[in-house]
């Protein structure tokens, strides 16, 4: 069994959240689950080593994997500025002498910033004075971090080298996003960047139709809407406002199946009847439709109600119904924990990229692959990471050969209080993080912009207009549960600024 030892410092916070949030990721880009001890004792070695004279105390955390290979420890780091995100070391090899774990976060962090500006630069980006700045007093510190003789001496050294190089970052980030946005502005044969949003319900519907920010609307004719229902019976479909995605049909996550079918016990029937209102949905959809969203948050794991083998089976089935159709229109199927980091945390389970493999390899019409981030949320969330691991993101998604869509929500502000009749049969998410809205605002303007930069990527759907429309991820609305705008929509607005340059 491969392990990894590392000194942290006494103070380093290892509750359950953060602990959890430990993973490994080898070589073939897998999370490894993990088995965390941690001995409160000093090391004898570090005890006699010359290299270490401090008497404070410390923590030794031992991380176990059924695997010896080499590879990079994911954990959540706290920044000074920026609020808590998941960042790694380097690709370290197992060992018997423990690694100091600040300071190999702080090399791993300098690496990914020099690799990247070094990819960028080849490919003709311009490179500002200023973050070539950052990686060199991340280095010097890094220097200092590695010949430090007192622990307090290296690990302040290690904070400051990962800080520095954080904000190298997200300055080169900014400005490959502002470079390359406009280069695809200005250049027409590059596919046009659209955000959508899904849209509310009750008293909020209207205003969800009226938001100019975006161009297509997400509508759910499951939602039993008499609102919506009414305009597009009839023909009456360009009183929506805006070119429509349909669906989704199916949401494959923990508490996202309708109740009607959760309480149909037998499988067979349960398939059955979801396919029997796809086939109503086929026949009544609106001719402003641009893409059927047909199933969302596949990830590798089943759950209670609808089992990993179960979403497979339903998957293909919806796909096929939908060629038999003749339909003409684009179809997305998206892919929640796109980072796979829930297998970090359960025994078996498939990447998301291998179930989007093998269902292209079966010829089913699929159009585009989202990617389902329900950011900051957590257990059922993906954690706040730093702009290039998106980049790394969609650059491994971009390798099956198809357009993605980002699928994403976070939360945006304080909300309603959920009462237990909201949770039934649909798990509460909590944020453990202690990032701020500033936080997560910031994080946003420089993440997006990125993602319109990228061609493989050709949308963005948020995918809750208001507080209250899905109780499992509370206040991640555009607005609150009255309807008052939140301060996330001056994201929204700058997202799509970066599309216009205007």
């Amino acid at each position: 069994m491969g392990e990894f030892r590392f000194r942290v410092p006494s103070e380093w916070n290892l509750d359950t959240y953060h602990g959890n949030a430990i993973h490994v990721i080898g070589l073939d880009g897998i999370p490894w689950p993990c088995r965390i001890s941690i001995s409160e004792s000093d090391e004898p070695e570090a005890a006699n080593s010359e290299l270490d004279n401090s008497t404070d105390s410390d923590k030794t955390i031992t991380i176990s994997r059924n695997r010896d290979e080499s590879g990079k420890l994911y954990l959540i780091y706290p920044m000074d500025q920026r609020g808590e995100m998941l960042i790694c070391t380097g690709t370290l090899p197992v060992r018997e002498t423990r690694y100091e774990l600040l300071t190999e976060l702080a090399r791993g962090t300098l690496n990914r910033l020099r690799n990247q500006i070094s990819i960028w630069e080849e490919g003709g980006l311009f490179i500002e004075n200023g973050v070539h700045a950052y990686v060199q007093l991340a280095t010097r510190l890094l220097s200092k971090s590695i010949l430090a003789t007192e622990n307090k001496m290296r690990d302040n050294a290690a904070r400051q080298s990962i800080e520095a190089s954080m904000d190298g970052i997200f300055d080169l980030s900014n400005s490959f996003g502002a470079q390359i946005s406009k280069f695809r502005r200005e250049h027409e044969q590059m596919s046009n960047f659209w955000m959508a949003n899904s849209i509310g319900s009750g008293d909020q519907f209207e205003p969800s139709l009226a938001s100019k920010d975006f161009d297509l609307l997400e509508i759910n004719l499951n939602a039993k809407n008499i609102e919506l229902e009414e305009k597009i019976s009839g023909g009456r479909e360009e009183l929506l406002g805006k070119r429509v995605i349909v669906g989704p049909w199916l949401d494959a996550s923990i508490g996202g199946m309708d109740s009607r079918l959760i309480n149909v016990d037998d499988f067979g029937a349960r398939k059955e009847q979801l396919l029997i209102e796809c086939r109503k949905q086929l026949s009544r959809i609106p001719r402003t439709t641009s893409l059927i969203h047909v199933v969302s948050r596949l990830n590798g794991i089943g759950h209670r109600h609808l089992s990993y083998p179960q979403q497979l089976s339903v998957t293909v089935d919806m796909l096929r119904l939908i060629e038999e159709s003749q339909t003409d229109l684009p179809t997305l199927i998206s892919f929640d924990f796109p980072w796979a980091e829930r297998l970090a945390g359960a025994v078996g389970g498939v990447h998301p990229l291998q179930i989007a493999d093998s269902l292209m390899r079966q010829g089913l019409p699929i159009s585009f692959l989202g990617l389902d981030i329900n950011l900051d949320y957590w257990p059922n969330g993906s954690m706040i990471r730093d702009p290039l691991q998106w980049i790394d993101l969609v650059d491994v998604w971009a390798q099956l050969g198809l357009p993605l869509v980002i699928c994403l929500r976070m939360p945006t502000g304080p909300g309603a209080t959920l009462t237990p009749e909201d949770s039934h049969h649909r798990p509460v998410n909590g944020t453990s993080s202690n990032l701020t809205d500033e936080n997560r605002i910031t994080f946003l303007k420089t993440v997006m912009p990125m993602m319109i930069a990228r061609p493989s990527v050709h949308g963005m759907i948020w995918q809750q207009w208001s507080d209250r429309d899905d109780c499992r991820f509370p206040n991640s609305g555009l607005v609150d549960e009255h309807g008052a705008p939140k301060a996330i929509q001056d994201a929204i607005k700058h997202i799509r600024s970066a599309i216009d340059g205007n």
